[in-house]
């Protein structure tokens, strides 16, 4: 039974169907939310025709993927009256790209407002070299100011806002990006096997794993960290070792160079990216920019499988649960990274405590979702 807590949710860009890490986060939010809540979506047109009837929201596709659906003032009319037709108590922005609503929301509709932060996002831009990321500064903290709650997926990025925005602490809402899954989940049957086969490895072939989307700079840098430091480094230590890259998008001007490296494949989208986790040996994450938390790794760690990361990769994510699955190497070091790869070949396993799956897995995160939205005054 559904709760009488009606939420009316705004994605302002196309995340169906969900294939990167970022668009399957906010599908799960969604959906979990969905499962307990009264939950319409207003959002962009999906990139292409998506099975919807398993969702546990109801979808409006009220925008067209154009740039100028950002500062429609048409929008605010007719997302005021869908509002009001199901009597919303709770909007709920998914970032803060339309937040320029939440006054005539919160004067004309009297709802409760909160917003999810993936990033702080003017950092993200400001290490990306984005000369206008002062701008965005201002903006993002006007934005987060006039909410009645942000919820944040790191509390890195938490403690930041509260601090460089003057958040109210007790306005603010830890809530990591999710799993499906309260326990460790069965692996995918012959994964190794399979793996291998694809793509003519032998069986006791060490795999190395990078995987993202890679039309996003931090991502397609962090292969040319791979091509460029990492794998010469691993040439030397004279081991046997397979690198797979796997993501759409990736610059042709760096597919060309990974072409040449023989213990390296650029795999580009795969469909079932579970099955290249439980067949790896571990999953490297050399990502020096951008903000957030990295999906991957914490997609990586539920399936109990090691990660290794850079400290700006590693960003957000909890130490204190991952037991010894997660190492962190200080950025820019590429001669111990590739050491620890070398190293953990000998390392064995690994173990992944409860805890994990306390603190990630999406039931408890939207429980205590609803328990602050209820606190809201």
């Amino acid at each position: 039974m559904k709760s009488e807590r009606p939420i009316f949710a705004i994605v302002s860009y196309p995340f169906l169907p969900a294939t990167t890490g970022g668009e399957i986060s906010t599908l799960q939010i969604l959906n979990y939310l969905g499962a307990s809540n009264p939950l319409t979506v207003y959002t962009v047109d999906p990139y292409k025709t998506t099975d919807t009837s398993h969702f546990n929201f109801e979808l409006i596709f009220g925008m067209r993927f154009k740039k100028r659906r950002y500062l429609q003032i048409n929008q605010l009319f007719r997302i005021l009256k869908e509002i009001r037709l199901r009597k919303t108590k709770y909007v709920f922005f998914d970032q803060p790209w339309m937040a320029w609503m939440i006054p005539f929301l919160k004067l004309i509709g009297k709802q409760k407002v909160f917003i999810r932060s993936n990033n702080i996002e003017y950092l993200r831009f400001k290490s990306m070299g984005k000369k206008w990321w002062s701008m965005l500064y201002l903006y993002e903290k006007w934005a987060y100011q006039q909410a009645n709650l942000v919820i944040f997926v790191s509390d890195i990025d938490q403690q930041k806002a509260i601090n460089e925005f003057g958040l109210n602490a007790n306005k603010t809402l830890l809530s990591p990006y999710g799993v499906p899954f309260n326990s460790l989940p069965e692996k995918r049957e012959n994964a190794k096997a399979l793996i291998c086969q694809n793509y003519q490895l032998a069986i006791q072939t060490p795999i190395f794993l990078f995987f993202a989307t890679m039309s996003y700079a931090p991502n397609y840098e962090a292969v040319n960290f791979i091509a460029e430091e990492i794998y010469p480094r691993l040439l030397k230590q004279n081991k046997d070792f397979q690198i797979l890259i796997c993501g759409k998008n990736l610059p042709q001007n760096i597919a060309t160079k990974l072409n040449a490296l023989n213990q390296l494949t650029y795999c580009g989208f795969v469909d079932d990216i579970e099955t290249y986790i439980d067949a790896c040996t571990l999953m490297i994450n050399p990502i020096m920019s951008g903000g957030g938390v990295k999906t991957k790794a914490i997609d990586t760690l539920a399936r109990g499988k090691a990660v290794l990361s850079t400290q700006t990769g590693a960003e957000g994510i909890d130490p204190m649960v991952c037991g010894n699955l997660l190492q962190v190497i200080e950025d820019g070091n590429w001669e111990a990274f590739a050491l620890a790869m070398i190293n953990h070949l000998d390392s064995g396993i690994g173990h992944l405590p409860n805890s994990f799956y306390e603190k990630y897995s999406w039931p408890g995160i939207i429980k205590k979702i609803e328990n602050k939205l209820d606190q809201l005054v």
